[in-house]
């Protein structure tokens, strides 16, 4: 089996910044593929109002204060590095926003697929002219309409795989952009029951003898390990302290988890969990199978990822943070 380089990137939620970054990345770190494991969009919709003067009210950060010329445009500019979907909308557009419930998420959700094509179209030239791919799984907080218009565009470098098997240098990736349930009531959660059995189902279409050059590309993280811990919530969602210190617990897969230990493959690489970055082994009948969990500061246009380094059953990586 041959040589090669992947980069791990995973949640950068809609942020034009780290997305630009992403597709510069594989010229920088000199990758042979990435890997992105869920979550495509932002999380929140920022409505610009264009006055008729046409200067601009932007209501997520100031109710009254009016933008104009290139103020407005480095706070849009902000705004969309950090992970808003910014909508510039009539004054008239953006009341019927406020007043109906269906026309605001039918524009979030355009705005959404909107912007996450643009951002992956910068990438697939990119990558399309330096001959590598982009390997490409949704998340639980990504909308049917995002991950349609991904999944239904013609790419040149980017393949989407989600519940799919594709090859990657004599080995297998396997594709599963979902999560457990978080307190969030999210688009894309499972049980663990049925996080298990559809995993099961995309394994048992390998042969037996492939297991160990198989990657398992899921979002969510295997649970009880150290890419899974979050911060402990209240049942009002507060954090909780104690002794001024946030308490952490584990909120990974256990359905992910009993998928690894039952097929053993080369390795997982994972996301969802944005401060659990790094890596953790799983000790299966004497062997231990890397977990990689991304890492995500999309709020801050920071690109974390991990370059892995695979050698036949050989595997070597490095964090990389920019």
């Amino acid at each position: 089996m041959s040589k090669f380089k992947l980069l791990l990137v995973s949640d950068l939620h809609g942020s034009e910044v780290a997305y630009r970054k992403l597709s510069n990345a594989v010229r920088f770190y000199k990758v042979d593929a990435v890997v992105l494991a869920g979550d495509l969009a932002g999380k929140v919709l920022a409505p610009v109002i264009k006055l008729p003067d046409d200067s601009y009210r932007i209501p997520i950060i100031s109710e009254n204060k009016v933008f104009k010329g290139s103020e407005a445009e480095v706070k849009i500019k902000e705004l969309r590095a950090s992970g808003y979907h910014v909508r510039v909308v009539s004054e008239e557009e953006h009341e019927r926003m406020v007043n109906d419930k269906d026309y605001l998420n039918k524009v979030f959700n355009e705005t959404m697929a909107k912007d996450v094509v643009e951002y992956l179209s910068i990438i697939d030239e990119r990558y399309r002219q330096q001959g590598v791919k982009l390997y490409i799984i949704p998340g639980n907080d990504d909308p049917n309409e995002v991950i349609d218009a991904v999944v239904n565009r013609q790419w040149g470098s980017i393949i989407p795989f989600d519940e799919g098997i594709v090859n990657l240098n004599d080995h297998l990736l396997v594709g599963f952009g979902y999560s457990n349930i978080t307190p969030w009531n999210t688009h894309r959660e499972l049980s663990e029951e049925d996080i298990y059995n559809r995993l099961s189902r995309l394994m048992n279409k390998l042969d037996g003898g492939a297991y160990s050059r198989t990657i398992l590309v899921v979002h969510v993280p295997p649970h009880g390990t150290l890419i899974d811990q979050a911060p402990m919530l209240t049942s009002d969602f507060k954090v909780v302290r104690r002794g001024g210190e946030v308490v952490f617990t584990h909120v990974g897969s256990t359905g992910v988890r009993r998928i690894i230990e039952e097929y053993k493959p080369l390795m997982g690489l994972h996301g969802h969990i944005h401060e659990s970055g790094g890596v953790d082994y799983l000790k299966v009948d004497g062997s231990r199978i890397p977990v990689f969990n991304a890492g995500s500061e999309y709020q801050y246009g920071i690109l974390r990822g991990i370059i892995i380094s695979i050698d036949g059953n050989k595997v070597n990586y490095v964090p990389v943070r920019g």
